[in-house]
């Protein structure tokens, strides 16, 4: 093995152990509850976010009508995404989840499936492009936020 090769040989080995280690700090920072909890409430804010946009359009405020299904696909993608948002552990620090979350996962589960039919229904009425059927899916959309921040959300501190 001539010089270079054995060189190479050793920086590859050193890539290689350095990846080893820090890979195992990241998979150690990711299952910190605070991480989660931040990268929670930032799924949570888009899905509000997409839902005003939407809103916006459908009231007349803003005229990009073309834009609501982009809107309404994220919101649906985002509430796929909520079930695994809470895994135990995460019921500390700054939080405003309940414990009923944990108590109670069939309950929690149940309000996660209503909310994403609803952002279903939303997306479809979307993609038609009928602004009057996204208005009508909005109201259901809500009741189904509300039905899971009622139970299961503590309310911000004044």
């Amino acid at each position: 093995m001539d010089r270079i090769q054995w060189h190479i040989g050793r920086v590859l080995l050193a890539a290689f152990g350095a990846m080893v280690i820090f890979s195992g700090v990241v998979a150690e920072a990711a299952d910190d509850p605070n991480n989660v909890i931040k990268y929670r409430r930032a799924v949570m804010s888009s899905i509000a976010a997409h839902i005003t946009d939407i809103a916006a359009v459908v009231k007349g405020d803003v005229s990009f009508t073309g834009h609501v299904a982009a809107h309404a696909r994220a919101l649906h993608d985002m509430s796929l995404l909520i079930g695994d948002l809470f895994p135990a552990g995460t019921d500390v620090g700054v939080t405003r989840a309940k414990p009923e979350i944990w108590r109670q996962p069939e309950k929690f589960a149940a309000a996660i499936k209503t909310l994403q039919a609803r952002s279903a229904d939303l997306l479809a009425a979307a993609e038609s492009g009928d602004m009057n059927a996204v208005g009508a899916s909005l109201g259901p959309l809500g009741k189904a936020c509300g039905g899971c921040h009622k139970p299961f959300r503590k309310p911000k501190k004044q």
